[in-house]
């Protein structure tokens, strides 16, 4: 009977110490693991706002963690760099934009003409000093718009097919600032079939396609600029 009742709390013993072997590890890397999801959270917070993190600091993370080290690298990139990288998407869409809804049934040699206006009136003085700026300037008033596609009702059909496709190859390679101005800085453009009044305010530059370009008689600044691509931050 003692026999038994000493087998049976040897038996207890080791189901506790079985148990425990078993839960302390597990709770240990429960713990472990939320240390490590604390520090990630932590790090990734430091990089959201571009703010260095140290070698030192990287070195106290988990191992499973130590590619952190590369943030300190990624952290000279900082916001500037990204907003930087944004607006410079933004500047090529508002362009490629502007190529489709005003000449996507033009031949490369019109398509890339509107481009030129659009450069050509980021360089005045006269215009906002972005595409952005320049394709939709006005378009908050009715009947304001400089371009009309941006007030008219166009953009209710969303840019779509081959069309797009081209109109945004226009846009990249306008934006490389390699290819010449065809239209000699102008800054206005209208089709063929129309001869509003402004026009005889303007000089005569060239006709390209389904329109004619003008350009103002006084002397704009940048006009050998080849590009208008925003200079990332240093």
């Amino acid at each position: 009977m003692k026999i038994g009742q000493n087998f049976k709390g040897w038996l207890t013993t080791f189901a506790v110490i079985g148990a425990a072997s078993v839960i302390i590890p597990l709770i240990s890397s429960q713990a472990s693991s939320q240390r490590a999801q604390a520090q990630w959270a932590e790090a990734a917070a430091d990089f959201r706002a571009a703010e260095p993190v140290s070698t030192a600091y990287a070195q106290r993370l988990s191992p499973r963690l130590k590619d952190l080290a590369d943030v300190e690298a990624l952290s000279s990139i900082g916001v500037s760099h990204r907003r930087w990288a944004e607006a410079q998407n933004s500047e090529f869409q508002c362009l490629a934009e502007a190529v489709y809804y005003e000449a996507r049934s033009e031949s490369r040699s019109g398509q890339l003409a509107v481009a030129d206006v659009v450069k050509n009136r980021v360089k005045s003085k006269h215009y906002p000093d972005s595409i952005c700026g320049v394709v939709y300037e006005g378009a908050e008033r009715a009947f304001a718009c400089q371009f009309s596609f941006a007030c008219d009702g166009s953009m209710d059909l969303a840019p779509r097919g081959a069309a797009w496709q081209r109109s945004q190859e226009i846009a990249q390679l306008s934006l490389t600032g390699f290819v010449p101005d065809l239209t000699k800085n102008s800054t206005h453009y209208h089709t063929v079939t129309v001869e509003p009044n402004w026009a005889n305010t303007l000089q005569y530059k060239a006709t390209i396609g389904f329109h004619k370009f003008y350009r103002p008689s006084w002397r704009e600044r940048n006009s050998g600029a080849a590009s208008i691509f925003i200079a990332p931050p240093t």
